[in-house]
């Protein structure tokens, strides 16, 4: 487990370098992160091919949730890839991170989860933290004239991070079964992928 943690830990933080590179090579944030999505998706398909294929009939009950993840997938990450390439890694991390406060309130609101003294430390020295790092980053923004953005691309991504837990906690309750996970997961990111699609094009051809 902790093992775990430690790779998860890693990884998130490497993603938010490799957002903040998009920056220094150029690379469109909507366009790198839809092949981002295709891939994941391909890859959660074919990792799996045969159990996919004859789950392929249970894609009927989660059709319309799993495009509204999708749709907040892409958002989540487009705004990660704006928050760490204007308001620094630090700042994107930290609220990536601490966003787990809202599943946790989430979870004791609807499951009736347990609110320990501990939890309810964490809970405000995450919120305490985002706040912070806000701040911070603040001060150095308003110095380049757009601190307004510094202050909201923290604070959106701490709550769009924390939407996207909460969903897949439901998911993982009312809809993922051992069966249907790399489908559920190959049509997420399959239709984060797509609305990706649609949005490069329309920036394409509707804004030249």
């Amino acid at each position: 487990m902790i093992l775990n943690l430690v790779v998860a830990s890693l990884l998130s933080a490497i993603l938010y370098v490799i957002l903040k590179y998009f920056q220094i090579f150029k690379i469109n944030n909507l366009q790198g992160l839809t092949f981002n999505y295709m891939t994941a998706s391909s890859f959660a398909f074919f990792s799996n091919y045969e159990k996919n294929v004859d789950c392929f009939h249970q894609c009927e009950s989660f059709l319309f949730y799993g495009l509204g993840i999708g749709l907040l997938f892409i958002f989540v990450f487009y705004t990660a890839a704006l928050t760490a390439q204007h308001a620094g890694i630090t700042a994107t991390s930290i609220a990536g991170k601490m966003s787990m406060v809202i599943p946790i309130l989430f979870g004791i609101w609807y499951f009736g989860d347990q609110l320990t003294p501990l939890r309810t430390i964490g809970i405000f020295t995450a919120l305490a933290a985002v706040l912070l790092s806000t701040i911070k980053k603040r001060k150095v923004a308003e110095e380049a004239h757009h601190g307004k953005l510094i202050l909201l691309l923290p604070l959106l991504l701490f709550i769009g991070s924390g939407m996207v837990d909460t969903t897949i906690k439901l998911s993982e309750h009312f809809i993922i079964t051992p069966e249907n996970q790399d489908l559920f997961l190959t049509y997420l990111f399959g239709s984060a992928g797509i609305l990706g699609c649609l949005g490069s094009l329309y920036n394409r051809f509707a804004k030249k």
